[in-house]
C-alpha cells in the first residue's frame, strides 16, 4: 500500500472520496516519493459538532503524506493548537494562515519546502495571502496546490457566484497569473514583471483544485523585443518609431483608466 489513493482511503483522508486529489497529486508528487523533502500543509482538519475545534482529531492528511514521503518531513499549520501523536517526521504549527508572524516561524525553522497544499479556511482572502508569502519559500521545481477552489462561487465563504469576474475572488485571482506567465509577450514596453512573473512557469486548473510550478520563467518571445514590436525598413524609421513610441504611451493610459474604472465597479 504505497500509492496516496490508497493512502488516503487507509487514512480517511477526504483527498480522495469526497474529492479526488490523489490523482492529481500522484502526477506531480511521485517524482521525489522517495527524496528528503519537505512537506508544508495548511490545515489539519479534525470536525466535530459541525466545527473543526477539537484539538485531538484531525491529521489524516498528514498521516496520509507522512506514509507516502517516507524519508520527508512533513509540517501542518492549524488555526486550532492540536495535540495529535504523528510520528517525529510531523510537526504541527498552531495559527493563522494569514498572520505573518506564524508564516515567518514556519520559514524560518523550515527554509523552503518541496511542495505546499493550502487546504485551509478555504477563504479568497487567507488562500491569496498565503500564497502570495509562500510562495517565496517554495523550492525551484516545487509544487503549490490550492485545494476547493469552489469557495470562490460561494458568498459566505468570500466568493461571488453571480458575478464571475469579481476580481476579489481566489480563483481569478490565480487566473491572472496565466498573464504573468505570458510576460514575454505583451506588447507593452512599461509592463514590469514581478516576482510570480519570473517564477511560475505552469498553472494547472482541475476541478476544485489549482496546481502551481515554481520555476525560472526564462522563455523569450519570437516576436517582441523587451515588450515591443521592433520597426522593420529603413524608410523614414525615426517617425515611425516616435508614432510607435506614441501610440505605446496612449494605449498604457487607456489601460490605466481602464484599470481604475474596473477597480471602481468592484
Amino acid at each position: 500500500m504505497d500509492n496516496l489513493k490508497q493512502l488516503a482511503i487507509k487514512h480517511k483522508s477526504d483527498k480522495h472520496g469526497s474529492h479526488f486529489y490523489t490523482e492529481v497529486y500522484e502526477r506531480y508528487m511521485s517524482p521525489k516519493k522517495n527524496k528528503s523533502i519537505k512537506f508544508l500543509e495548511i490545515g489539519v482538519g479534525g470536525y466535530n459538532n459541525k466545527n473543526y475545534s477539537d484539538i485531538y482529531l484531525g491529521g489524516e492528511s498528514l498521516r496520509m503524506w507522512r506514509d507516502y514521503f517516507k524519508k520527508g518531513r512533513i509540517v501542518g499549520l492549524d488555526i486550532v493548537k492540536k495535540k495529535i501523536k504523528l510520528g517525529n517526521r510531523v510537526k504541527i504549527f498552531q495559527g493563522s494562515q494569514s498572520s505573518p508572524t506564524t508564516l515567518f516561524r514556519i520559514v524560518k525553522e523550515y527554509k523552503q519546502f518541496d511542495f505546499i497544499v493550502d487546504d485551509g479556511s478555504h477563504r479568497s482572502k487567507d488562500v491569496i495571502f498565503s500564497f502570495k508569502y509562500l510562495f517565496n519559500f517554495l523550492k525551484d521545481g516545487g509544487y503549490y496546490f490550492i485545494e476547493d477552489t469552489q469557495s470562490s462561487y460561494i458568498r459566505e465563504l468570500g466568493g461571488d457566484g453571480a458575478y464571475l469576474g469579481n476580481k476579489k475572488t481566489a480563483i481569478n485571482y490565480f487566473k491572472s497569473l496565466v498573464d504573468k506567465i505570458n510576460y514575454q509577450e505583451i506588447e507593452n514596453p512599461f509592463y514590469k514583471p514581478d516576482y510570480f512573473a519570473k517564477n511560475i512557469t505552469e498553472i494547472h486548473f482541475f476541478h476544485n483544485i489549482i496546481v502551481i510550478k515554481k520555476e525560472k520563467n526564462l522563455e523569450k518571445s519570437n516576436i517582441l523585443f523587451n515588450n515591443r514590436r521592433l520597426v522593420g525598413g529603413t524608410s523614414h524609421i525615426t517617425l515611425r518609431k516616435s508614432i510607435k513610441n506614441i501610440k505605446y504611451l496612449f494605449l498604457y493610459l487607456k489601460s490605466r483608466i481602464n484599470y481604475l474604472l474596473d477597480y471602481v465597479k468592484i
